[in-house]
């Protein structure tokens, strides 16, 4: 009889243990799910290359700055960054996506693919599968403050 209870007992420890390593496996979060991506549909785009190029604004304090060369910076001055600690990156402009691989100081990149929902001379709109972006031109609003002051200052 108390071998009996012995195998019982074991029985159901391997199966509550079977259980447990099953849920852990299925319930883990994973750090990253990479995109797929499918090339027929990324269509090179001039015109959203040249609507991209300039410093844009996300919240007054994230920036992103896209060169005429396909690389940018971007930085945080609420994280004590400027633009010369900037993390850099390479980007890409298609018809309805942009792709940023970003180079991180730990030698590492990381390729972003963002769809884009909205893009002209003042707002840029794009998401991936984790957030959302909202930025606004910022060279526009301070050439819009230097025509101002000129007229102030002749005035």
């Amino acid at each position: 009889m108390n071998k009996k209870r012995w195998i019982i007992i074991l029985i159901i420890a391997a199966v509550a243990l079977a259980i447990g390593i099953t849920l852990y496996f299925l319930l883990r979060p994973t750090a990253y799910y990479p995109e797929t991506i499918d090339p027929r549909t990324l269509h090179a785009s001039p015109a959203n290359k040249e609507m991209l190029i300039g410093l844009w604004q996300k919240d007054g304090h994230v920036f992103y700055r896209f060169d005429a060369n396909g690389t940018g910076h971007t930085w945080d001055v609420d994280d004590d960054l400027t633009e010369e600690e900037a993390t850099p990156f390479s980007w890409e402009a298609y018809d309805n996506a942009i792709m940023m691989t970003h180079k991180l100081r730990i030698r590492g990149i990381v390729p972003r693919y963002y769809e884009l929902d909205q893009l002209n001379a003042f707002d840029l709109r794009f998401h991936d599968a984790y957030s959302s972006y909202a930025l606004e031109r910022v060279e526009e609003q301070m050439a819009m403050e230097e025509d101002v002051l000129d007229d102030w200052e002749t005035n």
